[in-house]
């Protein structure tokens, strides 16, 4: 009895049809890419492992690539949201945002891709260096969360070239 109490939960949830979200297929045309990045080195290495683990080949040479992809440096801003009644910053907010260009190597035209997003740290004035550790796993979060959003918008851009040819034959 006890094991059936344990394997329903299981196969309930198997049969539901939720999965842990793992690899990401990409379009074929951009299974070889060459990486130029401006970035930071801590969001090339999140990027570079999240392209490869999705079984993306990452050239030396540009011309050895079916597609470039283009990031610029990230644009981060840090902003207040609070304040104590002594005046000291009580919340900030990090905001992120990555612009990214991909070419394919045989078309003139680029994609122009923009991802965005946030996270808030409490700024604890009694505890400096918690909150200075704090906003470091925040900023680390939110290159995270980027990179990934960007892995979703390049994902997206194969499905978007079937709606439009599917839009087009109609």
């Amino acid at each position: 009895m006890r094991k059936l109490a344990w394997l329903l939960p299981f196969i309930l949830l198997a049969s539901c049809g939720w999965h842990l979200r793992g690899v990401i297929p990409f379009p074929p045309e951009y299974k070889v890419l060459y990486l130029n990045s401006q970035a930071s080195p801590s969001f090339n290495r999140q990027l570079t492992m999240q392209l490869e683990f999705n079984g993306v080949l990452l050239t030396e040479d540009p011309a050895d690539a079916q597609a470039v992809l283009s990031i610029q440096e990230l644009d981060l801003e840090k902003r207040t949201l609070s304040l104590t009644s002594a005046g000291q910053i009580a919340e900030f907010e990090l905001n992120g945002r990555l612009t990214a260009m991909l070419q394919r190597n045989d078309r003139d035209k680029h994609v122009l891709v923009e991802v965005n997003s946030r996270r808030r740290v409490t700024n604890d004035i009694n505890n400096v260096l918690g909150t200075a550790t704090a906003e470091k796993q925040q900023l680390a979060e939110l290159e995270k969360n980027l990179a990934g959003k960007l892995m979703l918008r390049l994902q997206r851009l194969n499905y978007d070239k079937e709606s439009q040819l599917s839009a087009e034959s109609k």
